[in-house]
Order: structure tokens, then sequence, then C-alpha cells
């Protein structure tokens, strides 16, 4: 790690961006609730280089801001954002654009807002096929919405279990490996008409 190694994260790294990386919400003003302690108010300002609190007096820049976040060293703080950002400062590793990190990070948020959606509605209508659709009797045709929901209902309960209680490094592994799923919900559910998309209306 070379030894201006902060300034190169000042340089790198916009105050917001990575305030918002760490889970800050800011407004239109650059205010947020100070995570260094509680409020209800913002009074957490973030400037172009450093940030200061008019509540609690916490007053620093980038490191200063990760270093209390996480209890940690000035030096490890520099290593978490340049680990987190891909800056590549303390392994010799071709630098990521930071804008790059930014945009993964939000295509991530995006796709599990979409993917939540997709999924809780996909498995309702599996839960109502279920209950409509099944057989009264052994010599009742086997309607196959039933037969999808028999096949597909416990798969899309896990799925969905897992994007709501997984951590943050597990919905980046579901991006990577799995995202694909919610993707075919929706093509199957583009594919219904409205009255096959909504069953319970026909029994009103």
């Amino acid at each position: 790690m070379t030894n201006n190694i902060f300034q190169d994260i000042k340089d790198r790294v916009d105050l917001r961006d990575l305030v918002r990386f760490y889970g800050l919400e800011l407004d239109r003003g650059g205010f947020a609730c100070c995570p260094f302690h509680n409020e209800k108010t913002p009074s957490f300002k973030v400037y172009e280089d450093h940030y200061h609190c008019f509540g609690c007096g916490e007053h620093g820049d980038h490191i200063d801001f990760v270093q209390n976040l996480y209890d940690i060293s000035n030096i490890e703080a520099a290593k978490q954002i340049s680990q987190d950002f891909g800056l590549g400062f303390d392994n010799g590793k071709i630098a990521i654009p930071v804008n790059t990190v930014i945009k993964q990070k939000n295509d991530i948020q995006m796709w599990l807002d979409e993917a939540v959606s997709l999924v809780i509605e996909y498995k309702k209508l599996l839960e109502q096929w279920e209950k409509i659709y099944s057989p009264k009797s052994p010599i009742d045709e086997v309607d196959d919405r039933y037969l999808e929901s028999i096949h597909n209902l416990a798969y899309t309960n896990f799925y969905l279990q897992k994007l709501l209680s997984c951590s943050k490094e597990e919905q980046r592994e579901m991006y990577k490996m799995d995202r694909d799923f919610p993707k075919r919900i929706k093509e199957r559910l583009d594919k219904l008409d409205s009255i096959s998309r909504k069953p319970h209306k026909r029994i009103i």
C-alpha cells in the first residue's frame, strides 16, 4: 500500500458515493441520519471532501467514516475501501473504475427488487392453481396448471426465502449464479392471459 493511499482514495472515490455504498440514504441537501448516534431527524451532512454531524459533532473524511463505522484502524479502513471499490491499491491488481462498482451494486439491487416481486406473484399464482385445479376425484382430468403448481411451488418458496433472508454477499452470489429464475418466471407470466393469471376471479 503506498504512502499516499489516503489521498488516492479521496481522489478516486466520491464521498457521497462512499457513504451510500455503506448504507446511508442522502436527501437532496446531502443530509442523512447519523450512523454514529441515534437520531430521527437527519443532521449528518456530507460535503465533497468531508462530513460533519451537527448532532454529535462527528467530523472526518473517507477514511474516518469507514474507520469509525467498523471500529478499525485507518490502514484497515483504507484496505476495506480499496477492496469494496475495486481500487487495487494494496494487491497490484488493475483497478476497476469506481463507477463500475457502483453500477454493479445498483444492478444487483434492481434485480433483487424485481425478483422478489416476480417470485411473490408467481408463488401466489401457483398456490391458487394448486387449490383451484386440484383433481376432485381419481377420474378427473389433471389440469396442466395443477401439475405446474406441484412441480414448481416448492422451489419457488425456497428461492423466495433465499431472496428475503440471505446476506448481501449471498445475494451477490445468487445474482451471479442463479439470476435467470425470476427471468423465466417473468416470461411465463407474460405468456398467460389475464384470466389464467387470475383464476380466482372465475369462481367469484
